[in-house]
């Protein structure tokens, strides 16, 4: 038997459902594959920077978090002809690739809805002035809020980069000069702040991330929460969920002048410079991201990579998740805000989340907030093209 596979996993509950599957492939390839790591993203980012050497075989990782990490992934293009890549979406494919060299398969494809409850309102609010009129009114100061959010990490990033960007500032610019010191990133911090400081929201959001965000939303004591698809099964499990029956989706709500805009991208596996080598790495990736595999995190919510997963998935799908399919649909074509490929970006979340929460905290002024993240993004370009 060759020696174990090793790999490092993103966990959560959105993810590890899908592990449980890893056991067919080791009957099936006579390979045993031990996880060595297993995170949420932010601690497995920082766990695979800290390696002197990375020596595990595959990782999960980000179209987003992949172009900081080309030290150890290594390009799949020598590999193609035994992966079976024919049939993912093509922007996928073009999001996982690096200076035109593919570093990942696409595990999925996540976009934000907004998430409420259909006992609490008749409609979801269409606008984030709705969003924080409706959360500040259903909020009872004896435990329960109108709105919970991840203060914190990417989801933070993400919350501030989709409501600046709507209202006009930008982060990322093709000038690479961010635009952020305006009346759109006034507002978008404003926003933030007046949810946080209302009592809208529960004040201890400042350390929770995705997970917790969703188990407060899951466990019944918020009205709404902006989430990704992958919760979506958890959510309609009564037995887990005290919001199961009663969830309703709706498209991310509007910014100034109407616009919508919800943070997206697409988890990935990829293969290191060691599993490249490896035959039974190859497999596992091919494996992992196979249309069976797809098929089965779709039907807990996620939204596949694969067109022919996605018509599976709405020939089978009921009424009520037809509508969700159409929804996403409609945010796919005309909403999704993606991050940019750069190998510096975790540096650029990094900053503007913490700037972000010492804005929503109190801690900093809007305007000086605004000044440090454009100041920082900036640095950040000039570190970078002064290698």
């Amino acid at each position: 038997m060759p020696d174990p596979l090793c790999v490092a996993l993103i966990s959560g509950p959105m993810y590890d459902q899908l592990y449980a599957c890893i056991a067919n492939f080791e009957r099936a390839a006579g390979t045993r594959v031990n996880i060595g790591f297993r995170a949420p993203h932010e601690q497995l980012n920082a766990h695979l920077a800290s390696l002197p050497e990375v020596t595990y075989d595959l990782v999960s990782t980000h179209t987003k978090y992949a172009p900081s990490q080309l030290s150890f992934l290594a390009p799949l293009d020598d590999a193609i002809s035994q992966l079976n890549i024919a049939d993912f979406y093509a922007p996928l494919m073009e999001r996982a690739r690096i200076e035109g060299r593919l570093y990942g398969l696409p595990r999925n494809i996540d976009v934000k809805l907004l998430h409420y409850r259909r006992d609490l309102m008749v409609q979801a609010p269409g606008t984030w002035t709705e969003l924080i009129e409706t959360a500040r009114r259903l909020s009872t100061g004896r435990g329960f809020f109108g709105f919970v959010f991840t203060g914190r990490g990417s989801g933070l990033f993400g919350m501030f980069f989709e409501l600046a960007e709507m209202a006009g500032a930008r982060l990322f610019p093709q000038s690479k000069i961010p635009q952020l010191n305006n009346a759109g990133g006034t507002w978008a911090l404003e926003v933030i702040r007046e949810l946080y400081g209302s009592g809208a929201v529960p004040a201890r959001v400042v350390e929770w991330r995705y997970d917790e965000a969703h188990q407060c939303f899951r466990d019944g004591l918020a009205a709404m929460i902006c989430d990704w698809p992958g919760y979506y099964g958890v959510y309609h499990d009564p037995a887990v969920s005290q919001v199961s029956g009663q969830l309703g989706l709706a498209r991310m709500p509007a910014g100034p002048g109407g616009i919508h805009k919800a943070y997206a991208g697409s988890h990935t596996f990829a293969l290191t410079r060691r599993g490249i080598q490896r035959p039974e790495a190859i497999q596992l990736l091919r494996f992992l991201t196979s249309p069976e595999q797809q098929l089965q995190e779709a039907r807990q919510g996620s939204v596949p990579a694969r067109p022919a997963v996605v018509a599976q998935m709405r020939s089978e799908a009921p009424a009520a998740e037809s509508e969700r399919w159409r929804l996403l649909d409609c945010v796919i074509a005309e909403d999704v805000l993606v991050p940019p490929s750069l190998p510096y970006y975790p540096a650029i979340e990094e900053l503007l989340w913490r700037t972000v929460r010492s804005a929503m905290t109190g801690e900093m002024g809007i305007p000086a907030a605004l000044d440090a993240m454009e100041k920082g993004i900036a640095e950040c370009h000039k570190s970078y093209e002064a290698q």
